[in-house]
């Protein structure tokens, strides 16, 4: 049964789950949030968002890996920019099902809905 879902709904090996792992963390998120307005060094990443800097280097670090992050490091600073792409890929998925969903759903009260009661008085 399992087995028949999972080829029903397919495998998502083209970086979503990467990327829905990394926005399920609310630290990961206000980190793109942050950089989302900007570039920002790890020192002010941690400032910021009052976390440890080794804290942060863990959630950088699955940020990078799920293609969010470009860094660049110059001498000891390294600085951090969002890469809005991935973010794209994932907003286009989630828009194709709430489509899907509101379609459904507008169906669905239409189906239900019992039109006007014709025992109460028209205005």
């Amino acid at each position: 049964m399992l087995s028949q879902m999972a080829k029903h709904f397919g495998r998502y090996d083209d970086g979503l789950d990467a990327v829905a792992t990394a926005l399920a963390h609310r630290g990961r998120r206000q980190v793109v949030a942050r950089l989302a307005g900007g570039p920002a060094t790890s020192s002010e990443l941690a400032a910021d968002l009052g976390v440890a800097l080794p804290t942060l280097q863990r959630h950088l670090g699955v940020l990078d890996a799920a293609g969010l992050l470009d860094s660049a490091k110059s001498g000891r600073v390294v600085t951090h920019r969002l890469r809005p792409d991935p973010l794209r890929e994932l907003d286009g998925w989630l828009a194709a099902r709430t489509s899907f969903w509101t379609h459904q759903l507008d169906r669905l009260e239409q189906a239900l809905d019992p039109g006007p009661d014709p025992d109460q008085e028209q205005p």
